[in-house]
């Protein structure tokens, strides 16, 4: 076992790989911190009060797809098409665009507070959301710091960036709720104030990769930003319908307290948000310069990203479907277990989206059928959790609905990209290697359900370390007898500067 993970980790080291594990590591600390965040809050706040601050942010997230336009996007894609003496001025361009759009952000969100308070059935929310109002206004210019910083190789810069960010983050916003008996508004203010300081430092940040060099003026223009950016923007605005579809039902017709619940229980298991961002971040100026060349080279890169991605994400997928009521016990306390079942379901998705199929439709040219398949899945959404809460309420329904529709709006992606480029994706797969890695995964994970079992361990965390042990240890014996574990990559099969 030590061979092969020596082996897998030299194939990584001075490749396209390696910006894609470092920035996998700053994921994973982030969202660690952001976790760790969340159980402190679900215990120093009461449900409605931890309710009330989620849907501050809630809000933000969803409507800073609004506002930006799909410029973040640009940087990774255009720093990747010109020459280092150009970096700065398209930096430039862009942050100006960001900034401007930052104002009117604040702007709306400040003076439309009130409103929708109103909408989401919270008197309380537009105190909060004026009190944020400064964010947007700090935050983006800096939105496209991760894009800079990849795609000019500094993958190191951002991991430590992102790392100390959300750790500010963390101490002030405990801190806040742990002195003020957990009042949202003083939680919300500590959040502003780490958000200013973090920005302060993402822009320098993002002009340092251009010192000592002599700055050109790019040919790019303000036009053509916006050309690339508009299908992306389209594609952002039904994504966040898809994204906020869900949480706003519940917001509206559950309460604050059912929110908070929705919130901690339908959530993504974090490793796979790390492993899908991570690698289309580092995707997307890679596959952008390949389909300049070599389109087939440029889809087999994507291929082949999938098992490498699902060897990371699966085991702990079906590891979290299997033991989802010890997990959010455990994380967030008794209160929260009738969440175990919205746990399960959002772990389905882990699953089917194993790699992000934006950078590839990207560089295939194929924004504007990414953003057609994501209409239909966000107007198929809304129109389901409007029958749902008419005739069904209850969060279990609003989470199998956003599932299911997920779940086919990953079929029409496959669908679409294979009829556009005359290649059969689902050939092109390692779908036996696939199906290998599920049957490890499962069979693990229902060997410590059997410990579970016959010593009647009946305390969550117990359960939960007694369960992960067995469950390692034979995902190690049935892996070797079927055959999985990380190879080195042989010559030809993948060049040293692609992602693997």
């Amino acid at each position: 076992m030590r061979t092969a993970l020596a082996a897998y980790m030299g194939a990584l080291r001075g490749g396209r790989a390696a910006d894609a594990a470092r920035v996998g590591v700053s994921r994973g600390v982030s969202m660690c911190l952001s976790l760790f965040i969340a159980m402190a809050l679900s215990r120093l706040m009461a449900p409605t009060a931890y309710g009330t601050y989620l849907q501050i942010l809630y809000v933000y997230n969803t409507l800073l797809v609004l506002f930006s336009l799909g410029l973040p996007s640009c940087y990774s894609y255009f720093l990747a098409r010109v020459g280092r003496e150009e970096g700065r001025s398209v930096v430039t361009k862009l942050t100006v665009m960001c900034a401007v759009m930052g104002c009117v952000f604040s702007l709306a969100l400040y003076l439309s507070a009130d409103h929708i308070a109103l909408l989401l059935g919270n008197e309380k929310l537009g105190r909060g959301l004026r009190l944020f109002s400064v964010v947007p206004l700090a935050m983006m210019p800096v939105a496209g710091v991760e894009g800079v910083l990849i795609a000019c190789k500094r993958a190191g810069w951002l991991a430590v960036y992102v790392c100390l960010s959300r750790l500010v983050t963390l101490m002030c916003v405990v801190g806040a709720a742990w002195v003020c008996d957990g009042d949202p508004m003083a939680v919300t203010v500590a959040f502003s104030a780490a958000s200013v300081a973090s920005a302060a430092v993402g822009l320098w940040l993002s002009y340092r990769p251009f010192r000592g060099v002599e700055p050109v003026r790019s040919r790019l223009t303000y036009g053509d930003f916006l050309r690339f950016a508009l299908p992306v923007f389209y594609a952002g605005i039904y994504g966040f319908v898809i994204s906020s579809s869900s949480q706003f039902f519940v917001s509206r017709y559950f309460g604050a307290g059912d929110f908070a619940v929705f919130s901690n229980g339908f959530r993504e298991m974090p490793l796979a948000v790390i492993v899908t961002s991570a690698v289309g971040s580092v995707l997307l100026p890679e596959l952008s310069r390949l389909a300049l060349t070599d389109r087939d080279e440029c889809i087999g890169v994507w291929c082949r990203s999938v098992y490498k991605s699902a060897s990371v994400v699966w085991p702990v997928a079906v590891f979290c479907i299997v033991y989802a009521p010890e997990i959010m016990v455990t994380l967030f306390g008794e209160s929260y277990r009738c969440g175990s079942v919205l746990f399960r379901l959002a772990s389905l998705i882990c699953l089917v989206w194993i790699v992000p199929f934006f950078p590839l439709m990207t560089a295939l040219g194929l924004s504007r059928n990414f953003a057609k398949v994501h209409l239909m899945t966000a107007i198929l959404l809304v129109a389901l959790d409007c029958l749902a809460v008419s005739f069904f309420p209850s969060l279990t329904m609003i989470a199998a609905i956003a599932v299911t529709t997920r779940l086919g709006g990953i079929l029409l992606l496959f669908r679409s990209v294979s009829r556009h480029t005359e290649a059969a994706l689902w050939r092109r797969l390692p779908l036996r290697d696939l199906a290998r890695l599920l049957v490890a995964s499962g069979t693990s994970c229902v060997a410590g359900k059997g410990l579970i079992a016959i010593t009647g361990i009946t305390d969550a965390p117990t359960a939960l370390v007694a369960a992960l042990a067995v469950a390692v240890m034979m995902y190690m014996v049935v892996g070797r007898w079927l055959g999985l574990e990380f190879r080195p990559l042989r010559g030809g099969e993948v060049p040293d500067n692609k992602i693997v």
